[in-house]
């Protein structure tokens, strides 16, 4: 189960506020401003019904045609100008919102990019990205809305009570005793459907992961016919959601019944009680119909209030998995008083090495080696004996459990990370390419890069005939993670851009398995060229890599078992000569069975 999926704590309302609060009160005279406008367009809205009892209560009476003429136009001038500040405080209220949350989407981001590798080992994408848009979506609702709702929401609802308190205080007290429902019902909804809002973005979260996982595996989908079972298990995933959004939909539903049931309570005493007042001359009835008015207006601020409840509810759900994202293990950070490293030697040292990805299961033992500056090395093992987690902790996508890696003499851990991996030249065995150029691709370490140099790297890759051939060139796009491309095409353009970046050190994981024989031996015979003076490491299962090389080390089980010369191994006994002569004889069958089907096809001819 992924870190963030196990999550079990929610985060109170303060500790959300904490962490949202910075980016509200950054522009302090925006929010100003929108407070002082909503505060005015519901003051306004108040207005309306004492200027109708003023034409009951007092134009009306006295005959008075020209104060009718001024109520009316007044009432006019009301609606006109309220409907202006209505306009305003809700765009700029938009506009605050959108700023707010670009800068939170910003930080994000960049918090993302400073997450250790393990990290996105343990979390599944949909997490991830339901938390950057969905969350983050929810938050920028309760900024836009907030300030709106509570100034139009509060201030009317209590400046109606106001009103008809002065008005006729008895018929006021109706309303005053049903406070105490209200408040009940806002808490009782609150406290249900948090905890529905926070099931429902995970669930999102784990649909939106089958969803990208089947849109970037299409082809193993259709290709192993499973396209019967994705649908099912997409099927229920959304079912969960579905049911997580209907049970909240039903406590919304119970909440808007139970309120419009004490709004029609208040309403049918109002009207009995104060029927009974203008019968006995105890209220006027330009009073009582300006109540009625502000008792008709009152449903909108309170269904207003309750929009915020729901919204503020989901932003709480929402701003706990944000601060889930923010808050997520960082195993790797830099030193505070980190170093910008010199021009790596390309010196290497490995002392009292040890290391877990999860504690109990060691990965590397006692790993003690000096790879001397300018040597180049290559590193077999079986699956899972530790290769690629040796060169991980070079580049420090992890940190050792135990020990030191070392760079020219100093701890890796005292190098500021951005400069330290400038200098270490990565190609991995599972190539990623951008849903971009050639250009922009080769480029991606070095983007001021002139076209003389992508075009001198891709040559040394063995690439350029193959780009020049293509319609558009260097300007192709090689779609999504170079859909559009072979393996061999995909590795050799990584190649080419981490030659580009020039680096003191070379790590090549098993980066030539996915090109043909010829294409290899040219790729190796660049990689002479190239690594000349540069210490270059070289994780392969080829045999021929080793010819290239001045050291092998041969791992098993975390370990290193084995370090010399390839003409000193293969004489002795061990598991590089038993490694050595498999793989031989595999190619060797090959070989002889490539040979036979050509005798054959000959012989048919």
């Amino acid at each position: 189960m992924s870190w963030l999926q196990d999550r079990k704590r929610s985060h109170s309302a303060k500790e959300v506020a904490k962490v949202i609060m910075p980016y509200i009160t950054r522009r302090k005279g925006f929010l100003v401003f929108i407070t002082i406008v909503s505060f005015f367009a519901a003051i306004i809205g108040l207005v309306s019904p004492l200027l109708v009892r003023e034409v009951i209560n007092t134009a009306i009476p006295e005959n008075n045609l020209e104060l009718v003429w001024i109520i009316g136009g007044s009432v006019l001038g009301v609606a006109l100008f309220g409907g202006f500040l209505q306009y305003v405080s809700r765009f700029y209220a938009a506009k605050y919102a959108q700023e707010a949350i670009f800068d939170l989407r910003n930080d994000i981001y960049e918090t993302l990019q400073q997450l250790s590798l393990e990290f996105y080992d343990e979390e599944n994408t949909g997490q991830i990205m339901t938390r950057v848009t969905t969350d983050l979506n929810a938050i920028q609702s309760l900024i836009s809305f907030t300030l709106r709702l509570i100034m139009n929401g509060a201030v009317f609802f209590i400046g109606s009570y106001i009103a008809m308190l002065v008005m006729s205080w008895r018929l006021g007290l109706i309303l005053v005793a049903l406070f105490p429902g209200f408040i009940w019902l806002v808490y009782w909804f609150s406290t249900r459907v948090r905890p529905l809002f926070y099931m429902a973005r995970r669930q999102f979260g784990d649909v939106t992961s089958i969803l990208q996982e089947n849109v970037t595996g299409a082809h193993v989908v259709r290709g192993f016919a499973q396209e019967e079972n994705e649908i099912a298990k997409f099927d229920e995933s959304n079912i969960i959601y579905r049911d997580l959004r209907v049970k909240t939909q039903v406590y919304r539903a119970i909440y808007f019944s139970i309120m419009t049931l004490l709004i029609g309570i208040g309403s049918t005493l109002i009207i009995m009680v104060g029927g009974t007042q203008i019968v006995n001359y105890q209220l006027k009835i330009g009073d009582f119909i300006a109540f009625l008015s502000y008792l008709a207006l009152l449903p909108g601020p309170t269904r207003q209030l309750t929009w915020l409840v729901g919204i503020l509810q989901r932003a709480l759900a929402s701003g706990d998995r944000i601060i889930e994202l923010i808050t997520a293990k960082k195993e790797v950070q830099e030193d505070p008083n980190a170093l910008i490293p010199p021009k790596f030697e390309g010196d290497i040292t490995y002392k009292n090495v040890f290391f877990e990805y999860e504690k109990g299961r060691t990965i590397l033992k006692n790993i003690n080696i000096n790879i001397p500056k300018g040597q180049k090395i290559v590193i077999l093992g079986g699956t899972g004996s530790g290769k690629s987690s040796f060169v991980n902790l070079l580049s420090r996508f992890y940190d050792p459990t135990e020990g030191l890696v070392m760079i020219d003499s100093q701890d890796v851990k005292h190098y500021k990370l951005k400069e330290m991996r400038k200098q270490i030249g990565l190609v991995l065995q599972e190539t990623y390419l951008f849903n971009a150029t050639i250009r922009e691709n080769i480029a991606f370490g070095k983007p001021d890069a002139n076209d003389d140099e992508i075009i001198m790297v891709s040559k040394i890759a063995n690439i350029h005939d193959f780009i020049s051939g293509l319609p558009n060139g260097y300007d192709t796009k090689v779609g999504d993670r170079g859909i559009t491309l072979s393996g061999g095409q995909k590795q050799r353009l990584s190649i080419a851009r981490t030659l580009l970046t020039d680096p003191s050190i070379l790590v090549f994981d098993d980066s030539t398995a996915s090109v043909d024989a010829e294409t290899e031996a040219q790729i190796q015979e660049a990689l002479d060229i190239l690594s000349t003076g540069r210490t270059t490491i070289i994780i392969s299962q080829r045999i021929s890599s080793v010819h290239y090389v001045d050291r092998v080390l041969v791992f098993e089980d975390g370990e290193i078992i084995q370090d010399g010369k390839h003409k000193d191994l293969i004489k002795s006994q061990g598991l590089y000569q038993e490694i050595y002569h498999t793989l031989e004889r595999s190619y060797g069958d090959i070989e002889k069975n490539t040979t036979k089907t050509d005798s054959e096809l000959r012989g048919n001819d």
